[in-house]
């Protein structure tokens, strides 16, 4: 990567086509800025937006019109690129993929992803196969997904990691929903030192999966 690049974005891409991103960047605003421009997964232009920074983050919001909704029986997906630019020039280039939609917990009633009231139908996974042990592929991962979807299932929990970032793209793509976890060691170890750290760093790595 060049000196100031991106390191690391965070998109919340709702149903009603609002989007916001915070960019975290080694460029500390000044003659920088950053934009991103909103793709079909074909690669055509949707939308784009600028940002400005924050003191802390580039900060990126705007407003979609119509998306293409994600969900577990049509989980669409658009791909964001990234930019930071000095004038016209790109110093940096980063792309995610993403899905619009809402999820909200409503006390007292249940789980509603786009306003619609879901229930939760899966399975707990390891990381496992009968032949290989441990060793993964995104092929294993396709077939693990599939199976789900076959037995109308649209959840998974990873017990008791997170799983592997080829597990997610496929859930994204395929349609199902994922409990990720991070391990407790018998007894709640979240907001210990250790704990903390490795529950920043899933959901940093996690965070823009729908």
């Amino acid at each position: 990567k060049p000196k100031k690049n991106i390191q690391r974005v965070a998109i919340d891409a709702k149903a009603d086509g609002t989007f916001k991103a915070d960019i975290y960047s080694s460029a500390k605003g000044g003659k920088i800025s950053a934009e991103v421009e909103i793709q079909t997964l074909k690669g055509e232009k949707v939308e784009s937006f600028t940002g400005a920074y924050d003191g802390v983050k580039y900060q990126i919001s705007g407003n979609v019109k119509s998306p293409q909704l994600w969900n577990p029986e049509s989980p669409s997906l658009y791909i964001a690129v990234f930019k930071l630019k000095s004038g016209n020039e790109v110093i940096h280039q980063h792309t995610e993929r993403f899905g619009f939609r809402t999820v909200e917990v409503r006390e007292s009633d249940g789980i509603y992803v786009n306003n619609v009231r879901i229930k939760l139908k899966g399975v707990n996974r390891h990381t496992f196969h009968p032949d290989f042990g441990r060793t993964s592929s995104k092929a294993f991962s396709i077939a693990a997904v599939k199976l789900m979807k076959e037995m109308n299932m649209n959840a998974v929990r990873m017990s008791h990691y997170p799983p592997e970032k080829h597990f997610l793209d496929v859930c994204d793509s395929l349609g199902l929903f994922v409990l990720d976890e991070l391990t407790g060691w018998q007894k709640p170890s979240y907001d210990k030192e250790v704990g903390l750290k490795l529950l920043r760093e899933m959901v940093k790595r996690d965070v823009n999966h729908p």
